[in-house]
């Protein structure tokens, strides 16, 4: 692992992609509103119009299945799999734990350097990182799917920051901090698809001295809400 670049371009990717949509504040509740004009034949009435909003996600739990894929490797190669979860406290705001499994093996290349040039770089692979995190909505929108002829979909991007332990395989536990953005797609009111980029950091002791390792990882799952619907206090 050398650099973050590649999570770089990912979140420009990720960027791209929200390019088109129709993007929209996430402040006020769970609930918008619009002014409509009536006219009359002697005089102009307004009406104030209270729309809900289609995805609610203040004060339900979600539970996220992930793969995991770290992105800027050379000599070794690793996936994962876990499970986020965390409590959306706002529409904005949640906290939450994850967990990371990884497998990891080395790669061609290392073997290449090794015989030609007899270069042996300490390498570790990594076993599993566990902690907790907060995250922050800045952005929702939306956007038609297939253009005029799909469904709507409803996207947010979220910022995310946490904190917990790392630990390689033959290696001690580390202390990790990581940071990252992401963006989640609703797909129905119990069930989104997210996608995120982290950097986790952490200190490895390698036996000639200690070395900054930054671990990109890309994590793409499905996120379950609970309870499954959410219930307006105000129906249509």
């Amino acid at each position: 692992m050398k650099t973050w670049g590649s999570g770089i371009l990912v979140v420009v990717a990720f960027g791209l992609l929200t390019m088109p949509v129709l993007a929209q504040g996430t402040k006020g509740g769970a609930k918008e509103e619009a002014v409509v004009e009536v006219k009359g034949e002697s005089s102009e009435k307004f009406v104030r119009v209270i729309q809900q909003k289609p995805f609610v996600k203040a004060l339900r739990l979600e539970i996220e299945p992930t793969f995991n894929l770290p992105l800027n490797e050379n000599f070794t190669r690793h996936v994962g799999a876990g499970v986020q979860v965390r409590f959306h406290i706002t529409d904005e705001w949640s906290i939450g734990g994850d967990y990371i499994k990884y497998w990891g093996w080395q790669t061609d290349l290392a073997t290449e350097v090794g015989e030609s040039f007899q270069v042996f770089p300490e390498k570790r692979l990594m076993d599993f990182y566990a902690g907790g995190h907060i995250s922050y909505v800045p952005v929702t929108g939306k956007f038609l799917w297939f253009g005029t002829l799909g469904p709507v979909i409803n996207w947010d991007f979220y910022l995310i920051a946490g904190g917990g332990v790392n630990k390689t395989l033959h290696g001690n536990y580390h202390g990790s901090g990581n940071f990252g953005a992401g963006v989640r797609f609703v797909l129905a009111q119990w069930i989104t698809l997210n996608f995120d980029v982290r950097d986790y950091i952490f200190k490895e002791d390698y036996a000639h001295k200690g070395k900054i390792v930054n671990n990109v990882v890309f994590t793409a799952g499905f996120g379950l809400f609970v309870p499954f619907k959410h219930k307006y206090k105000f129906e249509k």
